[in-house]
């Protein structure tokens, strides 16, 4: 069975629009990010290569395709 990993920070966060942000990291190194408001889509990820820096960007929505805009009009409204 493999062992459970141990929680060592968590934090959270309230963005000026009343979305929530939760950060944990754990024992193992690994890190945990909780944003409400979904969905989101990926707009950016440079997760090595750019120096120590990964980056993660989310966009709201859940068409990929309007991600750059930053609106999606829902389904009922696409033709």
């Amino acid at each position: 069975m493999a062992e459970k990993r141990e929680r060592v920070f968590n934090e959270h966060l309230e963005l000026p629009d009343g979305r929530k942000v939760r950060v944990a990291a754990y024992d193992d190194g690994s890190v945990r990010f909780v944003l409400s408001g979904a969905p989101y889509v990926i707009q950016e990820a440079f997760l090595g290569g750019m120096g120590n820096d990964g980056i993660v960007m989310l966009s709201p929505g859940g068409q990929g395709s309007a991600a750059m805009r930053g609106k999606v009009k829902p389904s009922e409204e696409i033709e």
